[in-house]
């Protein structure tokens, strides 16, 4: 039986196997050769901290209290993927785009072979295969500068450096930004921004980032400050790092009660505008549909990848078989600075 890479229950992920699924009549089966998944959205949905007690009503688009009940079952293994590379080996009888042989990218999980919508992948080409599993994040990342509206000239802080943060600075630089700032504690990660993009990258563990920030732009902050790192501390450092009517990009996914977030420190005095991304929260388009979709986006971003524009050299560390997929994600909880973005090659 072919295997996949599961998380199987809290804080744990193992490689298990599964059944092949039948092709319905627009879906291609695929022959994996390369995978990666999510680190910050993964960890923080081990806990499930934003939903005990709660569930999330589609129709209000509020979390309502839900009486506590004894589960009926195990949970299902859920996926621990985005992304993927690979061979179709199997077209459904009603596919037009693909044929056997080809060799595409899109949004796949960590296992042996995937089942795809024809239209929800694109041909590799020429496109590096690390390069191509970051479409996933870089969609987030895409959003993230597109709806806090960055322009020619402007300012820039990137809070995280994740997956996620790594390429908003790099599309942030790619938007014309005049400065782009990256702040993270992890030094590859501000190293690797500083040969993508930004300017400066300050550490917050040392020092006041938000201070240095304004230090460098001379005593305004900047125009936008995009938080990627999913912690509140670091949503009040975007907060701090942006000048007076500058806006907010709340990218991250927090979870549980707010710590260490002073609305009344900045925030209020500053009059900043606060967003959310499309591509960081569920079930709303983007800020300017029906201009842009989904598929335009990710267009955009495959376009951008196949004429050299859009590179992410080295964001993909470390590369490791299917069997050390679980010990990357002890690495992930425990040792962080020694992943940047993780990759699976079969």
């Amino acid at each position: 039986m072919p295997r996949r890479l599961a998380i199987t229950g809290p804080h744990k992920v193992e490689v298990i196997d599964y059944e092949e699924p039948p092709l319905q009549a627009h879906e291609v089966r695929i022959k994996t050769e390369w995978a990666s998944g999510k680190h910050g959205t993964t960890l923080a949905g081990f806990d499930g901290v934003n939903f005990q007690g709660q569930r999330f009503d589609p129709k209000t688009r509020l979390f309502v209290e839900e009486p506590a009940q004894p589960p009926a079952s195990p949970p299902a293994p859920r996926g621990s993927g985005t992304s993927g590379v690979g061979v179709i080996t199997e077209v459904g009888p009603q596919v037009a785009r693909w044929k056997v042989g080809d060799r595409v990218f899109g949004l796949m999980d960590i296992r042996e072979t995937n089942v795809c919508h024809e239209d929800r992948l694109w041909e590799l080409g020429g496109i590096d295969p690390c390069l191509a599993l970051c479409v996933e994040p870089a969609y987030v990342a895409f959003h993230s500068v597109r709806e806090s509206q960055v322009r020619f000239g402007e300012s820039v802080a990137v809070v995280g450096l994740g997956a996620l943060g790594l390429l908003a600075v790099k599309m942030a630089a790619l938007s014309g930004a005049e400065n782009v700032f990256a702040i993270d504690p992890l030094p590859r990660r501000r190293e690797w921004a500083v040969r993508n993009g930004a300017d400066a990258a300050f550490d917050p563990s040392t020092g006041d980032a938000a201070a240095q920030v304004h230090e460098r732009l001379g005593g305004p902050g900047v125009d936008v400050a995009i938080e990627l790192a999913g912690t509140y501390p670091a949503l009040y450092t975007a907060i701090r790092c942006a000048r007076v009517g500058g806006t907010v990009c709340a990218g991250g996914f927090y979870q549980g009660e707010a710590r260490g977030l002073w609305l009344g420190r900045g925030f209020h005095q500053n009059r900043l505008t606060m967003v959310v991304p499309h591509g960081c929260g569920w079930g709303h388009p983007p800020r300017d549909h029906p201009r842009w979709d989904e598929r335009r986006a990710y267009d955009c971003i495959v376009a951008m990848m196949r004429k050299g524009r859009l590179i992410a050299p080295g964001l993909i560390d470390p590369v490791v078989p299917l069997e050390e997929g679980p010990e990357v994600f002890r690495l992930i909880e425990r040792e962080p600075a020694s992943v940047i973005k993780f990759a699976v090659r079969f």
